[in-house]
């Protein structure tokens, strides 16, 4: 900070101060920069936010503001600690600035202004996406305008400083958070959140002739809830001219609720309108696909593991280059030594499918890739939290969603976030991405795949459970499917109770597959533990559950999590209780009678049938068929045989009270 001298306070930002600044006299050369200072709790927050935001430093794009340097300093004056971020200086006004004067006027801003501000913005966006950074607080004073139609980002926020909950209540307006997506005011940023952000600030450069400042911000908070609102002022701003009709349908595309719904900046150059709009804003993007001879990529190529990594750093723009690095890294799965190093990969990896999302090709082999990597990895007790952060998730994502009807793919991307679903981490990241949905546009497209299934149904365990595991880290399949404890209600119930049907869907269409069963039967034991059965599936459910025990009696896993299903569903309803025993197919207690005698040396599942047991008791009308079938004796045996566990012990005790009385 001793470096510049301050020459003007600008208006105060939500987050921080502005000023307008220039190096000192030894060093200045008359150039000016603005410096934003944000005040930070402490140093661990600030050095976070540093950390973060460095990455601006290396953006370099005509729609975008350059950023000189960045440092944290403490004012003695105030004994407070602050990031300063020192970014270029324009000299002109910003976007509220143009719109405000507009609006005063009633005078509409131009259609030719309009859309070379939305091909620089789908263009900066676009940039800064590929490098997976966020802008996070994108709205028209943040917008710069450096000329009479020409736009530019700045004042880019990080995820430290922008989850920052008590200064977002004690310094932040509510019509300061107008631009910002739903999800974001739960402190949740993705790209998405950057496309709806746009969305506002385009429908506010569009209704500032027909609305004014109360009626555009009370807009702007009321299509968080319900969009439909778009709908009125839509119809209000036509009024005979069909010339904004294009700019409608992007509107609703942007300002979808659910994030999932909304378009990439990559899918947006897609759009026919949106193409129009990059070529008058001269984008580069609207050009020739880049490409390099093969010969070319083979000699870059030649060498370990390192020259891959550079290679892939530099061309990540050309799908062929990132197609043949991602098949030359496959030659080294075979030598362990590389493992660790290969580890590394998996965000360049992704990061490139997600680039090239349209070529079928290149997410197959991504994904094979990563398989192999990270079944390795676990083989050989390798740490790979570090190698599963968000990229790569959405990443994976973003795959799932423009391929959703490649059986193929599918069944190599769900069996890998199966694998990865079982960090607890990843987990809350995939639910906090809004995987459900899809899972179960998936599972029921492709119910006829076993692998698919499998791997949904496990994916689905491992985001209901989410919260509760003891520890983050990725265990063999067994371990984690074994979990038990309190559930976190942190998911929306009405979509958890649509994963109910399309659960038992699986599970009735591969009751003699053992592991496909298996996982369903863990799928629907967490649902019912949540609360997601309606009343009138309580019984089908009870039907299904026993027809998954009788025709695998011999599956520990599938026996403990089916007997713990039941349990809860008998706890619930006298209707499932009532099944349970009279079952077209045999009573549930001769299958109970099965189980045990199957595994009576195992513990964990003799625990599970106590459980199941301990429910059963509390009718009489199983109460007397379990005296007659001498259940009594079965209790005693168990007791004898597990003297020192006492879970077991008090189960047996409370089960056999109750059928004694």
């Amino acid at each position: 900070m001793e470096r510049y001298e301050v020459l003007e306070e600008l208006q105060p930002g939500a987050l921080g101060t502005m000023l307008v600044v220039e190096l000192k006299a030894e060093e200045s050369t008359g150039k000016k920069y603005v410096m934003k200072q944000v005040e930070c709790i402490e140093e661990k927050q600030a050095n976070k936010a540093l950390k973060e935001a460095m990455d601006l430093l290396k953006l370099r794009h005509s729609s975008i503001c350059a950023y000189k340097e960045l440092f944290v300093t403490w004012d003695n004056k105030i004994s407070s600690l602050f990031l300063c971020l020192v970014m270029q200086h324009s000299g002109q006004g910003d976007l509220s600035s143009l719109i405000k004067e507009k609006r005063q006027k009633s005078e509409k801003i131009t259609d030719v202004v309009i859309l070379k501000f939305l091909g620089q913005m789908v263009d900066a966006l676009f940039y800064i996406h590929k490098q997976n950074i966020i802008h996070r607080n994108l709205k028209p004073s943040n917008i710069l305008v450096t000329d009479e139609a020409s736009f530019m980002l700045c004042d880019f926020s990080t995820e430290a400083l922008m989850s920052d909950e008590m200064k977002w209540k004690i310094r932040v307006e509510e019509k300061s958070k107008s631009w910002m997506a739903p999800e974001t005011l739960r402190f949740s940023f993705s790209e998405k959140s950057d496309i709806w952000s746009l969305g506002c600030v385009l429908l506010d450069m569009m209704t500032c002739f027909v609305l004014n400042t109360e009626e555009i911000t009370s807009l702007l908070q009321d299509i968080r809830q319900d969009t439909s609102h778009l709908e009125e002022v839509l119809t209000l701003m036509q009024n005979g001219d069909n010339s904004s009709l294009p700019l409608f349908s992007i509107l609703f595309m942007m300002l979808h609720i659910q994030p999932s719904m909304r378009p990439t900046a990559k899918a947006l150059t897609d759009v026919p309108f949106i193409r129009e709009c990059l070529t008058v804003a001269g984008s580069s993007l609207i050009g020739l696909k880049k490409s390099l001879s093969l010969n070319v990529i083979d000699a870059l190529l030649e060498g370990g593991i390192g020259s891959i990594l550079e290679f892939m750093q530099a061309y990540w723009d050309i799908e062929e280059a990132q197609a043949k690095a991602v098949q030359h890294l496959a030659s080294f799965l075979g030598d362990k030594n590389a493992l660790p190093c290969l580890l590394t990969f998996t965000e360049l990896i992704t990061s490139a499918m997600k680039t090239h999302i349209d070529s079928l090709q290149l997410q197959i082999d991504g994904c094979r890739l990563l398989l192999e990597i990270l079944s390795q990895a676990l083989e050989q007790n390798l740490d790979v939290e570090t190698s599963l952060g968000e990229n790569v998730i959405n990443a994976l994502l973003e795959t799932v969603r423009k391929h959703s009807e490649n059986e193929e793919l599918l069944s190599l991307v769900c069996t890998l976030l199966m694998m990865i679903s079982a960090s607890e981490v990843a987990a809350e990241n995939l639910k906090k991405a809004g995987l459900i949905p899809d899972l179960l546009m998936i599972m029921r497209n492709f119910l006829h795949n076993e692998q698919i299934c499998l791997s949904c149904c496990g994916v689905l365990w491992s985001l209901v459970v989410s919260g509760k595991q003891n520890t983050a880290s990725i265990a063999p399949r067994l371990m984690w499917l074994n979990a038990a404890g309190n559930l976190e209600y942190n998911i929306d119930q009405a979509l958890l109770k649509s994963a109910v049907p399309a659960t038992s869907a699986v599970l009735q269409e591969h009751l003699q597959n053992g592991m496909v069963a298996e996982t369903a039967c863990s799928a629907l034991w967490a649902l019912s533990l949540q609360g997601c059965l309606a009343e009138n599936e309580y019984e089908s459910t009870t039907a299904l559950l026993l027809d998954a025990l009788r025709m695998n009696p011999e599956r520990p896993v599938l026996v403990k999590n089916a007997c713990q299903a039941l349990a809860s569903l008998l706890r619930l309803s006298e209707i499932s209780a009532f099944r349970f025993v009279m079952d077209s197919k045999g009573s549930g207690i001769n299958l109970i009678k099965d189980a045990y005698h199957f595994h009576c040396d195992d513990p964990e599942v003799v625990e599970n049938i106590c459980t199941l047991m301990n429910e059963m008791v509390q009718y009489d009308d199983i109460v007397l068929d379990m005296v007659s079938q001498k259940m009594k004796e079965l209790l005693s045996e168990i007791k004898s045989r597990f003297p020192s566990s006492m879970e077991i012990t008090t189960l047996v005790d409370a089960t056999l009270l109750k059928l004694q009385k």
